[in-house]
């Protein structure tokens, strides 16, 4: 994935190198997915996926493969009683609310820090770590999602089916929007005019996915509006921009009738603006593919979801683990997905309650041991498979959700050192929470793996209190 950067912000990146570095001896290199290789031609979960040879529009793949030296598992360890001291003071401030902390050594599994981390807190969106396990788990991380149209049952009419890809763009291609690299709506329409077919009617197709639409404990007022920044919509396989009314503002207020927006915009690209649209259709059985296009790769969608924190890809992309794993792409589905790939992991799963894929629910909840057990875990993975996990993750005062912290005279110091997943959810009626579960390299040269979740917080002074107590970690020493 693109990184659009700054010359301030510059600096930082580069010591992304030493954020992402394992202290493990037996790592000779990383290979951050996706890879230069040539694409499949199937996926685990059945889609078409694109090629040279399948007639798939491919959009540009703009991550590129970078290779990372290992640190040497010399370094002094970190012992409890050292990160005590480090963080007594941090850990003093009243603005972290009620604190549920634990930090690990990967390298040894030795604990650090366990603050009440085994009682279930509301994740907020680090639940999309999760989500990334069983995504790195059993998709193909360079499989992608198709979206198509098909010849309709009469002249004049074309079927628009979805196929889960919730970055697909309105934009005229080339223009940025959320999703770098994402397919357009124009390469749809351009296909169909070339196929010399004349529409007057669009059906939409959204039976891909199943189910509700809206998760228990996702909040309307989340949809947002024109004017008020929007989370998330109602789920539909087909969609534009991630239903964005402005789609290069990450925070956009959605217009929460996805698939309606998505015909008008074919429409608008075929040059029939005012052609009949068709809601709840589906397409025939071997109907005459028309055009198609291809998400970026899956690796790339993980990267995008967790850098930006993204709820309706983070949901997509747990539909496509319940796919692939026999069940159906709905919430249900994969939620229960899910949790059985967080099993056959090996961790722990007691205490979890799994509501949504992206942590956007209220009535989710998982103990904050985990979100540090899942960290630790790929740091350590020797294998390429949850290793991916920490590509995706923002970067301290440089990328995502992080780009805008760590700019504080007491957090500044872990700027470019620390990769973490941010949460936030609530206010109102709801307990307000604030995470941030990551990894950071200490001075010594130890890789430290930790989570955050403090409740009952201050909107203006919690995040600060949270980015100081990892900044701390950057530069404790606490062998």
């Amino acid at each position: 994935m693109a990184l659009k950067l700054d010359r301030s912000r510059l600096g930082l990146v580069i010591a992304l190198v030493a954020a992402l570095v394992v202290a493990l001896a037996v790592v000779g290199y990383l290979a951050l997915r996706p890879s230069s290789g040539a694409d499949t031609e199937s996926s685990a979960n059945g889609n078409t996926v694109s090629g040279t040879t399948n007639g798939v529009v491919d959009p540009p793949v703009t991550a590129k493969p970078q290779v990372i030296v290992p640190l040497a598992s010399t370094a002094p360890a970190p012992s409890a009683a050292g990160i005590a001291a480090s963080l007594a003071g941090p850990l003093s401030n009243p603005s972290l609310g009620d604190l549920s902390a634990y930090i690990i050594d990967p390298l040894t599994d030795t604990v650090l820090m366990d603050r009440n981390a085994t009682t279930p807190q509301a994740p907020a969106s680090t639940m999309k770590l999760l989500t990334g396990v069983a995504v790195l788990s059993k998709l193909d991380p360079q499989s992608r999602l198709v979206t198509k149209v098909v010849q309709g049952d009469a002249p004049g009419t074309i079927v628009f089916v979805g196929g889960g890809d919730v970055t697909l763009s309105a934009r005229t291609a080339g223009t940025g929007t959320v999703y770098d690299g994402a397919a357009h709506v124009s390469q749809l329409a351009q296909q169909v005019l070339a196929a010399g077919v004349k529409v007057d009617k669009i059906v939409l197709d959204t039976t891909y996915w199943t189910g509700d639409d809206f998760a228990a404990g996702w909040q309307q007022i989340d949809i947002g509006s024109e004017k008020e920044a929007g989370y998330t919509t109602h789920m539909s396989p087909l969609m534009v921009d991630g239903d964005r009314y402005r789609p290069a503002i990450r925070d956009s207020g959605r217009t929460g009738d996805p698939a309606m927006t998505a015909g008008r915009a074919l429409a608008l690209a075929l040059g029939v603006p005012n052609a009949e649209i068709v809601a709840d259709g589906q397409a025939a059985d071997g109907a005459t593919v028309l055009a198609q296009v291809s998400s970026q790769p899956i690796a790339v969608l993980l990267a995008q979801a967790l850098e930006n924190s993204d709820n309706l890809l983070a949901e997509a992309l747990a539909r496509e683990v319940s796919r692939a794993m026999g069940g159906a792409a709905s919430f249900e589905g994969a939620k229960a997905s899910l949790l059985i790939v967080l099993e056959e992991q090996g961790f722990d799963t007691t205490g979890v309650t799994i509501a949504d894929a992206s942590g956007l629910s209220t009535l989710a909840k998982v103990p904050t041991r985990l979100l540090a057990q899942i960290l630790a875990t790929a740091v350590k993975s020797t294998d390429g498979g949850l290793r991916d996990l920490l590509v995706g993750l923002p970067v301290a005062g440089a990328t995502g959700t992080l780009r805008e912290r760590f700019d504080a005279p007491e957090s500044i110091a872990g700027r470019g050192w620390i990769r973490a997943k941010t949460g936030s959810l609530g206010g109102g009626s709801v307990v307000a929470t604030y995470a941030l579960a990551g990894v950071v390299l200490d001075v010594d040269g130890r890789m430290l793996a930790f989570a955050f979740v403090s409740t009952n917080v201050d909107q203006k002074t919690t995040r600060p209190a949270q980015d100081q107590l990892a900044a701390t970690l950057r530069g404790c020493g606490c062998a």
